[in-house]
């Protein structure tokens, strides 16, 4: 289990660029900043001794986030549950739930575009065999260029469109181009 802390720096990660690429992202930086509110409803200490006096000073605590207000401040003060904390965990919520969600366009992913250049690369390999094993090992990585193998060909479709297929093999597997670059990132 993470703690509150780690529960708000994994929202802030999510909500870094003050916009969201879909709407499930947006969930999931919502949901972090719920379990750090949850993390700090656990923490609290009870200045009572009896399970009934306990049970009425805890009657106030908002379950979840979304039912905080400013009234129950003073519940959070008698509860030794860090107020500044909570409530910031409010704004950052209110701040998401007011970001933008922008879908990235296809022609602006960059693990696409890096697709692209490394299979344009290999259609080179005829006219410049070494520059293309350079090139390749740039992108992918010197020791995971060692494991990949390639196999290409062009391919016409029924339109008339000649392209470029490319097979990519990984330890002899057959495995797509995205998951090889994946794993360069991985290190």
């Amino acid at each position: 289990m993470l703690t509150s802390q780690q529960y708000i720096d994994k929202a802030l990660e999510l909500g870094s660029k003050s916009y969201f690429t879909s709407k499930a992202q947006q969930k999931y930086a919502l949901e972090y900043l719920s379990r750090a509110y949850d993390c700090l409803r656990d923490t609290k200490v009870y200045k009572s001794s009896s399970p009934q006096e306990r049970w009425l000073e805890s009657y106030d605590l908002p379950f979840n986030l979304h039912h905080v207000r400013e009234k129950h401040k003073t519940v959070f003060e008698n509860l030794s549950i860090d107020c500044d904390v909570v409530f910031q965990l409010l704004e950052y919520r209110n701040e998401f739930k007011s970001f933008e969600i922008i879908k990235p366009s296809k022609k602006n992913d960059e693990l696409t575009t890096l697709m692209d250049i490394v299979n344009e690369t290999v259609s080179k390999e005829k006219e410049f065999p070494k520059q293309t094993e350079v090139t390749l090992q740039s992108y992918i990585g010197k020791d995971l260029y060692k494991r990949v193998s390639y196999n290409w060909h062009y391919v016409t479709n029924s339109h008339g469109t000649t392209f470029i297929r490319v097979f990519w093999f990984l330890d002899g597997q057959f495995t797509k181009l995205s998951t090889i670059l994946s794993m360069k990132g991985a290190k």
